[in-house]
């Protein structure tokens, strides 16, 4: 059985003593009956107990893990103890994230699963202003998923999500998802964005008013709050690098903290 690396370059082992796991996938609507939000988290070490107490390390919280699952399609089973190796489903827990830590050791963190940096971007309108509501709890679910990233744009009052993906092919996912699982139309725009770039952690709106863009570009804040440009070419991209030297751009975002 593999071992797995941690943001420190440290390996964990499956026979150490204490629990460590990833959650790796999380997923919405498995059962249309109950609306909830599965996190699949992959056991790499120690033993799980149903009802044990784990470090969520992305939030630096305790939380209590009650709600263990096997699934087979729509078929659930409570999972009472785990090891390294086997796959649980965890209920009940909407803070936990792609990527996420649980672990019984405080000093455990494991590598972030890699993500790919948008290229193409569009707006998602709701047309059906009745159907808000589920429009936006659907949006926000597949978010959490991973189904494509959020931007907000800066100075403008606008609720239009703007979306980033790596290919359309996952917005298409997206808008399939959200009329077929949640009832909720939608009506998609092309953006005229062709790069994003993080701006350094801790940038804030007043720093922003002191940089310029080149023409077409935006700034905007990515849902966990960091500072991002969006650039409508290539070029633009590469001309305000040269001219903001001391800017470090980043392809990806930093990592998640909750």
């Amino acid at each position: 059985m593999s071992s797995e690396s941690t943001s420190e370059g440290r390996f964990i082992e499956p026979e150490l003593p204490q629990f460590s796991g990833f959650i790796f996938k999380i997923q919405a609507n498995m059962d249309p009956r109950h609306r909830d939000r599965i996190a699949f988290v992959r056991v790499v070490s120690g033993k799980f107990e149903r009802d044990m107490s784990v470090l969520h390390v992305q939030s630096g919280r305790k939380v209590r893990l009650s709600s263990s699952h096997k699934l087979f399609g729509n078929e659930r089973e409570t999972v009472d103890e785990a090891y390294p190796g086997d796959i649980i489903g965890l209920v009940g827990h909407d803070g936990f994230g792609i990527g996420d830590t649980l672990t019984t050791d405080p000093s455990v963190r494991f590598d972030e699963i890699p993500r790919f940096t948008p290229e193409v971007f569009e707006y998602f309108h709701n047309p059906n202003t009745a159907k808000f509501k589920q429009f936006r709890q659907g949006l926000d679910q597949l978010l959490l998923e991973g189904v494509a990233q959020a931007f907000h744009l800066k100075d403008t009052a606008s609720r239009v999500p703007l979306l980033a993906a790596v290919g359309p092919l996952q917005f298409e996912v997206l808008q399939y998802r959200l009329e077929t699982e949640y009832g909720a139309e939608t009506r998609r725009e092309p953006a005229p964005f062709a790069a994003v770039r993080w701006l350094p952690e801790g940038t804030t709106p007043e720093a922003l008013d002191a940089l310029s863009l080149p023409t077409g570009g935006r700034f905007a804040f990515d849902i966990d709050g960091n500072a991002v440009a969006l650039f409508p070419t290539e070029w633009s991209m590469n001309y305000f690098a040269q001219n903001h030297p001391a800017i470090p751009l980043a392809p990806l975002a930093p990592p998640r903290k909750r």
